[in-house]
């Protein structure tokens, strides 16, 4: 069935809307108690807006002119009062006691509604935020983070306005103008058919904006992400724009985001005014009529002074539900749009998950090997081609290559971030895709080139990986890596709270937390990426004694691209054009004179050339 109908302006799209019913609807059936309570109380608000000008009617028609039309309400407030003055004092107390069930309904309605709202827009959003993490790290790179923030945050947001607010609105909405405009035609059906003659131009004027409303929104919401985006690429990087004097160049790059936002953000506002103008000038039109007609019909004596005042009284009070419903369509059109972002990234499958039946990985031995290995990312050219290696546990192998050889990626194979297009790769004779992603990651630590840590505390940041640890144990873990004396003098010691990043920390220190927090786990594998990167040359042969002393126990891989002291490891693998083209140790890799010597060579003759040049004096 199509469910997309064309207009002259744009299209109303009830099928895409229907999918994001489909997807989030789930999270709206827990609260469905919350959902009626608020539905209950909203019948209270429509009860109390309908009976609300009736007061009045009765002071004009009963109190002042004694011509009241409703016979039943005469007797009724001949059998209440014994006079004018008695008459008006229950008059008075039915208003307040109206005004009081209308706040007390409005106000369950309102709490309830909150309540709801926010405990399906958490729940969503923890159940995204735990899909996110199941996602490849290559799904990271290729998006801004800005964007995926803005999906997280301020379009799960808006789609609450769908899932709740719209919902109970359109109902209260509906009602009140049904329940108004029957007792219209209760009091008079000529004047109740012209009120009605006037709905059709609001309906369609609404029809015909909700599309463009939803296109624009979407429009908007990209922009902001964009804006998000580059915020936070210019603020984490705000020493490197300084250095190179490009405050002004981000600030024009920033300023054109910003106008595209400012005016998507415009057109959405215009569209919805211009909405709201139509149904404005419609109600006025109606208004008019009715008046006409009303007053000549007072005068003529075929309806009462009051009648037509309860009746304007409907006519002024239905405004606010038609705008409501008219503004209504906006919003769905809103967070349909939004709905469709956030949906976007739950469809997002990941690349990697635990195989029906995968057996938890327990007592590892680190013996790893890669058979016959190929991988590729997406569309692109093969990074590794039919690479084999076996590494025999506790073991220390040195992986070196040209930068794009391949070395990164083999180590991400390890981890599971990406899975073999072709082979297989093995820890202690087990496929690692029949094992639990959890358990594999568990057996093995990871210290990452570029440092990651993250905006806690100085132990947390340690205790990453292993949160049950003492802080006695963290202590010592920190003072192998050489780093307890330099964090006992933060401001608070292991509680010191890093910025974002751990920017408050030199690259270095940074490292040695990081290498502290993989050693933690006691992994029987470690995997090293250029792990010594930022420190000095005396820190550096300290740090290095942690995993190459003959206490350290792990199969060790240690990405190099500084050819110093090699010997120490076991065996060296030089990667080249994603295959093995070398291996053996430091002296058999010389001796043959191949890919391994030539780089050794060309590493030693830099070393040279930046002696030579620290001894020319400034």
């Amino acid at each position: 069935m199509n469910w997309t109908f064309k207009t002259r302006r744009g299209r109303f799209d009830l099928q895409r809307a229907r999918d994001v019913w489909r997807t989030f609807g789930k999270y709206v059936r827990p609260h469905r108690g919350k959902l009626l309570g608020a539905l209950a109380a909203a019948f209270g608000v429509i009860a109390a807006q309908v009976i609300a000008p009736w007061p009045i009617k009765v002071i004009l028609d009963y109190i002042l002119s004694d011509k009241m039309s409703s016979k039943w309400l005469g007797r009724f407030m001949a059998w209440l009062s014994e006079g004018p003055t008695e008459a008006l004092a229950w008059v008075c107390a039915a208003i307040v006691l109206i005004a009081i069930i209308d706040g007390l309904c409005a106000h369950c309605r309102d709490v309830l509604l909150a309540k709801a709202g926010q405990q399906i827009v958490g729940r969503i959003r923890r159940h995204l935020f735990r899909h996110l993490q199941t996602l490849s790290p290559s799904i990271f790179e290729r998006r801004p983070r800005g964007d995926l923030m803005m999906r997280l945050t301020g379009d799960i947001q808006m789609v609450r306005q769908m899932l709740v607010n719209a919902v109970i609105n359109a109902a209260q909405s509906t009602l009140i103008v049904i329940a108004m405009i029957a007792a219209m035609f209760y009091l008079n059906p000529l004047l109740a058919a012209l009120a009605i003659a006037t709905i059709p131009i609001a309906l369609a004027a609404a029809w015909r904006t909700t599309g463009q409303i939803r296109r624009a929104t979407g429009q908007q919401r990209e922009r902001e992400s964009e804006i998000a985006s580059l915020a936070h690429d210019v603020l984490g990087a705000m020493p490197i724009v300084q250095a190179f004097n490009r405050e002004e160049i981000e600030h024009e790059r920033f300023s054109r985001q910003n106008r595209g936002a400012v005016r998507a953000g415009v057109r959405t506002t215009r569209l919805e005014s211009r909405l709201y103008r139509v149904i404005s000038v419609a109600s006025a039109l109606g208004v008019c009529m009715i008046l006409y007609a009303g007053v000549r019909a007072v005068l003529s004596g075929s309806m009462t002074a009051g009648d037509l005042l309860v009746f304007l009284s409907y006519l002024r009070s239905m405004n606010k539900p038609m705008r409501n419903l008219a503004k209504l369509s906006g919003q769905v059109a809103k967070a349909t749009a939004c709905g469709q972002r956030v949906a976007e990234l739950f469809a997002i499958e990941p690349e990697v998950r635990d195989r029906p039946g995968a057996i938890d990985l327990k007592d590892v031995r680190g013996d790893i090997s890669l058979d016959h290995v190929s991988f590729r990312y997406e569309e692109g050219p093969a990074v590794l081609t039919d690479l084999s290696l076996h590494i025999r546990p506790a073991e220390r192998i040195a992986i070196v290559g040209h930068t794009g050889a391949g070395k990164t990626t083999l180590i991400k194979l390890l981890l599971r971030f990406h899975d073999t297009q072709m082979g297989a790769v093995k820890i202690d004779d087990t496929d690692i895709r029949d094992v639990t992603l959890e358990s594999l990651r568990r057996q093995i630590g990871w210290v990452h080139q570029d440092t990651l840590l993250f905006g806690m505390s100085v132990e947390e940041n340690i205790r990453l990986g292993c949160p049950d640890a003492e802080r006695e144990e963290v202590e010592e873990i920190a003072a192998r890596v050489h780093a307890d004396q330099f964090i006992r003098e933060l401001p608070d010691g292991y509680d010191t709270v890093l910025g974002q990043d751990g920017l408050t920390l030199s690259g270095g220190q940074r490292q040695r937390i990081a290498l502290a927090r993989a050693l933690l786990r006691r992994p029987p594998i470690l995997i090293l990426d250029e792990p010594v990167t930022g420190l000095d040359a005396r820190t550096r042969k300290l740090v290095e004694e942690t995993w190459m002393s003959a206490g350290h126990s792990a199969t060790t891989l240690v990405i190099c691209h500084r050819l110093q002291e090699m010997e120490r490891f076991s065996r060296i693998v030089v990667v080249s054009q994603g295959r093995v083209c070398e291996i053996g140790t430091h002296q058999e890799l010389i001796a043959a004179g191949g890919e391994y010597a030539s780089l050794y060579a060309a590493g030693r003759d830099d070393v040279r050339r930046l002696t030579s040049e620290e001894r020319i004096p400034c």
